[in-house]
């Protein structure tokens, strides 16, 4: 049974253009720049930064949105689905780039026991088994228009910065950059999902936004108690 119904999604859509534009772009703002940063920083500290499984899990997502093609465009056949198949598309590339940082740079941090070439398989083992999963949880979600499927990899990828930031002991990968992405990540449960159906008014959506957003700014905070990234290599600061 659909949580919500798509009839009533998308006559609210079309009924508040502008408002829903203006939420869903704060959101993909967050996720845009917390990709965008994290790629950056990547390559500048030459290691990955975004989580491991928060990546794998959007790239899933992501993945699976943009092959149900026949569906965006003749089924639902609606403009906003339609530009989130493009926006997808494109955001199925930054994915990629922070799949080849991780395989390149990552190695010794995740699997330091493992060979190169071992190492590449055992991530893509865990790359196809995270889209099962995404895939499992998708069909079973009740979910027409991806928009509880999308809440989750919010959830994902928010409550691994906390872990990776405890792991490293520095900003190595991160900034207070990605933090502020992260915040905006959370206007899609208190903007955006309210606007599409009376369904998303239910304490849980609420809860989940709160919790997400809580998350968020405990993690902004202990990014000023942990030291700038200055190099593997280099001596470390002290105190």
């Amino acid at each position: 049974m659909d949580v919500y119904q798509v009839p009533e999604v998308l006559t609210n859509i079309d009924a508040h253009p502008a408002t829903v534009l203006l939420a869903g772009a704060i959101a993909n703002t967050g996720a845009y720049l917390l990709y965008i940063e994290g790629i950056r920083l990547g390559f500048r500290h030459r290691t990955f930064a975004v989580p491991v499984f928060a990546n794998m899990y959007f790239f899933a997502h992501d993945v699976l949105f943009v092959v149900l093609f026949d569906h965006w465009f003749n089924e639902v056949d609606h403009w906003l689905f339609k530009m989130f198949w493009a926006a997808l598309l494109v955001f199925s590339v930054l994915e990629c780039v922070v799949h080849y940082q991780t395989l390149k740079f990552g190695r010794r941090e995740l699997f330091p026991g493992l060979d190169p070439r071992q190492y590449v398989v055992a991530y893509a083992a865990m790359q196809a088994a995270v889209i099962v999963l995404l895939w499992f949880v998708y069909t079973h979600l009740g979910d027409p228009l991806f928009l509880l499927t999308f809440s989750t990899t919010i959830i994902v990828a928010i409550v691994w910065y906390i872990p990776l930031l405890l792991r490293r002991r520095s900003r190595e990968g991160q900034s207070f950059l990605i933090a502020i992405a992260l915040v905006l990540l959370n206007a899609y449960f208190f903007m955006f999902l309210p606007l599409m159906s009376d369904a998303f008014a239910a304490p849980v959506y609420h809860a989940a936004g709160t919790v997400t957003t809580a998350l968020s700014v405990i993690y902004l905070w202990l990014l000023t108690r942990y030291p700038a990234y200055v190099g593997r290599d280099a001596p470390q600061p002290v105190g």
